[in-house]
């Protein structure tokens, strides 16, 4: 449907949960980011805050930004050069093998069409060892079509990703290993 106008911002509760408060808008809807919404968010190795968001830009790449507390301060949105954008909802995770390991997920068909308007499908998971400056592994998850996904990293490291695939929820379990195996 449609989610305009947007713009991404955080809530936080500073007593777990008892009462929240809103942060700044970290990604507004002006200039050359249009819409952005569905926002995921990971803490990084430094314990500041990225929020990976979804957008209808041009650029066809997920939208960036950090932010040390999570709520203020947020640095200039930036869209990511390889983080593609098929105007879907995406995953992010931190992962505690190493310190910096990130994982996302995402569809990756993407046409060359103003505005990534591809098909939501090739379902992948791209693996980043330095906070998501950059994501050199990726592999394909789900050939067919396969849309919103979300990641979750078990206390042993075993990641899971439930997501939709062909007219159905469908669930993956795997680790490291079977990421960075060619």
């Amino acid at each position: 449907g449609d989610h305009s106008p947007s713009a991404s911002a955080t809530l936080y509760s500073d007593d777990h949960g008892k009462t929240w408060q809103a942060g700044e808008v970290a990604v507004p809807n002006e200039g050359e980011y249009v819409n952005p919404n569905e926002t995921m968010i990971a803490t990084l190795s430094d314990n500041r805050v990225m929020l990976l968001t979804r957008s209808v830009s041009k650029p066809n790449r997920k939208i960036i930004t950090t932010s040390a507390d999570g709520a203020t301060g947020w640095n200039t949105p930036a869209f990511h050069p390889d983080l593609w954008e098929p105007v879907c909802m995406g995953s992010i995770a931190s992962h505690p093998s190493v310190a910096g390991t990130l994982l996302f997920s995402c569809p990756r068909r993407v046409s060359d069409k103003p505005a990534g308007r591809g098909k939501r499908e090739q379902l992948s998971i791209m693996l980043s060892r330095d906070d998501g400056k950059t994501w050199p592994v990726v592999k394909l998850l789900e050939d067919g079509p396969s849309a919103y996904s979300d990641l979750t990293v078990l206390p042993d490291g075993t990641v899971l990703c439930l997501y939709e695939g062909n007219k159905t929820i469908k669930a993956a379990r795997f680790g490291l290993d079977w990421l960075t195996q060619p």
